[in-house]
């Protein structure tokens, strides 16, 4: 898979999610393996263009997490061409624009999916970027904003037009948000109507096995892989594998998930300071626990940690009473029953 000029060493790529992809994520995700491109999460061009400590914090990089994609939100042109020009010349080898977004403070000022009510300015904007960005413009986008009013296949032709050098289709529409499943059918159709560039499949894949399949079922140069990485960061080592070879490494062992999820924590501890790494880390225990089911203390007590200290606590309580390794198909289950 090419994009414009820049070709990733694997097509499974992190989804930006805001709150969770944030730079101590991302590296615990590159030292697994397997990752093609890792973005930024979205970040609006005027928080960039003045300089605001959260904007700068979310295009935070090292050395060690590349390549990162910047991706922008937003609805002014100018903003968005200018914040495209600052991202590539600090090293973004790709900028994408959010046209997927549903969340209302987003979507509901016409940013992110919101866009796709008027796919006539979704195009204007993609192609002004283009225009003024030196590195290759990429989309995300949906398949449309109202339920079964599919405009993704016409809206990716137009892209193409305009020189975006790829899309990433999420296979829900807009107002669905995270509700319903994700219509890989639908997306096969984007990737059918696109004539040159690549589309990269997103939704609903939740083990290495559903990235293989969406690729053969959709015929999507790539898969993006959000939610499910939080729980599971070696979902893109497993997928890169069989992709690679056919075969699957064997799974992490519970004490492995564990210890790796402490090592988050210290990142996020290093990063912000023991109140707000620890603060920030809940939301992301009850993601890791999804990973190491049956964990109830730690799924009831994780996200009130207030200290280190606590949450050597409760990782003690876990890594004493490990029982026997259970299989990514019984944890699903259990996460699923819980």
């Amino acid at each position: 898979m090419r994009i414009g000029g820049f070709t990733p060493q694997s097509p499974f790529f992190l989804c930006p999610l805001a709150g969770y992809t944030d730079l101590p994520f991302r590296r615990i995700v590159r030292r697994i393996g397997g990752l093609g491109l890792a973005y930024t999460e979205l970040v609006n061009p005027k928080g960039l263009k003045a300089g605001s400590p959260r904007s700068l914090e979310i295009v935070e990089t090292d050395d060690d997490d590349r390549p990162l994609v910047v991706q922008l939100y937003g609805t002014s042109v100018p903003d968005l061409c200018e914040a495209a020009v600052w991202a590539a010349e600090r090293g973004s080898p790709i900028v994408d624009i959010n046209m997927g977004c549903p969340v209302p403070k987003v979507a509901g000022k016409g940013g992110g999916s919101g866009i796709l009510r008027c796919c006539p300015d979704a195009v204007a904007l993609a192609g002004a970027v283009v225009k003024a960005c030196p590195t290759p413009v990429t989309v995300k986008t949906r398949l449309g904003w109202e339920m079964g009013n599919l405009v993704a296949p016409d809206l990716v032709r137009r892209f193409e037009d305009v020189g975006v050098a790829a899309v990433t289709i999420h296979g829900r529409y807009g107002e669905q948000k995270f509700s319903g499943k994700s219509d890989w059918d639908a997306i096969t159709r984007v990737v059918e109507a696109a004539k040159n560039i690549p589309v990269i499949g997103n939704g609903d894949v939740r083990t290495a096995d559903d990235a293989i399949r969406m690729m053969k079922h959709t015929g999507c140069a790539g898969v993006m892989i959000g939610r499910r990485a939080l729980a599971d960061p070696w979902i893109f080592r497993d997928a890169f594998a069989q992709w690679t070879t056919g075969e699957a490494p064997p799974k992490p062992m519970r004490h492995e998930r564990a210890m790796m999820m402490a090592e988050h924590l210290q990142m996020l501890i290093d990063r912000h300071g023991e109140r707000r790494g620890c603060v920030e880390f809940r939301t992301r225990i009850s993601w890791w626990a999804k990973g190491l089911a049956p964990c109830p203390d730690l799924r009831r007590n994780g996200p009130r940690i207030s200290s280190k200290a606590e949450f050597d606590a409760l990782l003690n309580d876990l890594l004493r009473n490990l029982d026997e390794e259970i299989t990514e198909e019984e944890s699903l289950e259990i996460e699923a029953a819980a």
